[in-house]
């Protein structure tokens, strides 16, 4: 009996020193892994934040708990990163003690050098796969959009059962991209990262962020936080780590929540990596993956397009305009300018009719061509009466209001809308500079008077593309859902899209919505653009006119002393004989044979 109790005793003992011997085995592999891929991060030379320690933020912040009616009150003034997980209610939140971002920004300034910079790693491993999280925090987000207290980001990775890199995903905006591993660049083994300035989005490549609503500044012009830099925290699990990761267990917010209008206009700080997008993104990260965005090599292509799209238009002008100089001094050399004769005939009636015609496409360019308003009857947003949601003219391009200013009225909180900040005033200062070379360099009127009726006709286009653009808004519906994993879009914003795109000129409908009440949504063209229409119709009469102008390359003009007569053989040239150029003959049958009886 004792021999077998002896046995069981040696089994026991082995189990257990396979256990405790197991699990510096695998901690050992996670801090292998998260030193092998941990991310190489540049950041744009505006940058005033960097990934810090959550010891600095907590250490920074009061606990308060926010009640119903959206005020606060203080729980713990000086809350610990052992301590703060025993909070347990989503309706606390950690509120920096310096309130203002200046005031964050110089007190972070002033210590980042001695902090440093942290990542906080989870690793989690599957039976087929696994995924590394470098979560990121930052004292302030200060983008384009949702001005805030606390930021929080994560870059991942994700490996196959033999460790090989698959796919990596960076966040943006409470969604991200995704990428095969072959699509990311990367310095040795560590996926290189272009975070955008202010609301640190990752990125695949330095000029993303054109394409999407935030319309971010992403660069390679600033500091780079390279591997060996970034502090490495390895995380446990929610409910199960060491005593100083009590925060992992926290549900509350990370920076200011304040009310409910002002958690509605993007104002409260992100919920901790653990509850982050509803808990998706931490327990269920292959899940997530595949309802994020994913690119490749031709929406690198698209997105360089869309950051150099001025660029790109411009030298296609500039080589434009050079090529009509240079023909001009051509003609010039050659003595064959028109311009002058041009503006003694007819032509300078439909001159005038251009001119006409660009003042008013100068004075369309700052008012509406299109927008949609919208008036909430009841709810958070009542106060503000009528509120701008979409505005497109001439100096912004396609805009969206997304309620982030200072009281989230219809001047605060616009964004340019995808890849859509079109500087159409720029286009058409440069087109009507290449029209007036058209014009000095005129050879034929008819031809000039074309190009004026063609470009009143292209001139018509932003009209066009607003109308389609309107026409084809439900189709942007999906790809907003797909933006914001785990966001329904609510059937009353789908009912209220769907009017605006069956009526595109103008309309107005009403819908009842949860938080912000019954609202009357109006929409239609501005002023800006039925003055667009305007001036086209009087350029394409201008154009009409020109055409008629008697100038042509191809006419001769004669001094008022005519050419003298090539006399004959044997004949004295007379003083009085005037010969027509229209009468001479241009042959060579004629050219020929006169040669030689002139020098005889």
């Amino acid at each position: 009996m004792w021999k077998t109790c002896l046995v069981l005793l040696i089994l026991l003992l082995s189990a257990l020193a396979g256990l405790d011997s197991s699990s510096p085995a695998r901690a050992q592999s996670s801090s292998s892994l998260a030193s092998t891929f941990a991310p190489v991060l540049h950041f744009t030379s505006g940058e005033r934040f960097f990934p810090t320690s959550v010891d600095y933020l907590i250490g920074a912040s009061a606990l308060k708990q926010r009640l119903v009616n959206g005020s606060s009150t203080l729980v713990n003034p000086g809350p610990t990163p052992s301590n703060l997980g025993t909070y347990n209610s989503t309706d606390y939140f950690l509120d920096n003690k310096l309130g203002t971002r200046d005031a964050i920004a110089n007190d972070y300034s002033s210590k980042v050098g001695s902090l440093g910079y942290f990542t906080y790693v989870h690793v989690a491993n599957g039976t087929a796969s696994t995924v590394i999280q470098y979560w990121l925090f930052y004292a302030y987000n200060n983008g384009p959009l949702n001005d805030h207290e606390g930021d929080l980001e994560v870059v991942e990775l994700f490996l196959d059962s033999s460790g090989s890199p698959q796919h990596a995903l960076y966040s943006q905006h409470g969604a991200g991209e995704n990428a095969g591993w072959n699509d990311v660049e990367k310095s040795d083994t560590h996926p290189v990262v272009y975070v955008a300035q202010g609301s640190h989005a990752n990125y695949f490549r330095p000029y993303q962020g054109k394409i999407g609503v935030e319309n971010d500044v992403v660069q390679n012009s600033g500091p780079t936080i390279n591997p060996a830099n970034l502090k490495l925290v390895l995380l446990g699990e929610k409910g199960s780590h060491t005593s100083d990761q009590s925060w992992l267990d926290f549900p509350g917010r990370w920076g200011y929540v304040g009310t409910d209008q002002e958690i509605v206009l993007g104002r409260a700080g992100p919920l901790g990596p653990v509850f982050n997008q509803g808990g998706t993104r931490w327990s269920q990260p292959q899940s997530y993956l595949s309802s994020t965005l994913g690119v490749d090599g031709n929406y690198f292509i698209l997105a360089f397009l869309a950051a150099y799209l001025v660029i790109i238009i411009a030298a296609y002008l500039a080589v434009r305009g050079a090529w009509k100089v240079v023909g001009i001094a051509r003609l010039h050399r050659k003595g064959g300018l028109l311009f002058g004769k041009f503006l003694k005939s007819r032509g300078l009636i439909g001159l005038l009719f251009g001119a006409v015609a660009i003042v008013i496409t100068v004075v369309a360019l700052f008012l509406p061509w299109y927008s949609i308003s919208a008036s909430s009857q009841s709810g958070p947003l009542a106060q503000h009466g009528s509120v701008t949601l979409l505005s497109i003219d001439g100096i912004h391009g396609v805009q969206v209001n997304l309620f982030t200013g200072a009281g989230g009225d219809s001047t605060s909180g616009f964004t340019t809308l995808f890849l859509l900040q079109i500087p159409f005033a720029i286009f058409l200062a440069v087109g009507t500079a290449l029209l007036a070379l058209d014009i000095i360099g005129v050879k034929n009127g008819r031809r000039l008077g074309s190009k004026f009726i063609l470009g009143a006709i292209s001139s018509l286009l932003p009209f066009i593309l607003i109308f389609v653009f309107i026409n084809q808004l439900p189709s942007f519906l999906p790809l907003a859902s797909g933006l914001l994993p785990g966001t329904n879009i609510p059937p009353q914003l789908d009912s209220l899209v769907r009017a605006v795109a069956g009526n595109p000129v103008s309309g107005s409908a009403s819908q009842q919505f949860d938080v912000v009440g019954t609202t009357m949504v109006n929409w239609g063209y501005g002023l800006g653009a039925y003055l667009f229409l305007f001036a086209a119709l009087v350029r394409i009469i201008g154009g009409f006119v020109i055409r008629t102008a008697p100038v042509s390359s191809k006419a001769v003009f004669l001094s008022s002393a005519p050419p003298p007569p090539i006399p004959l053989q044997g004949q004295t040239p007379s003083k009085n004989v005037a010969v027509s150029v229209i009468d001479m003959p241009t042959t060579n049958k004629l050219s020929k044979p006169l040669g030689p009886m002139i020098d005889q």
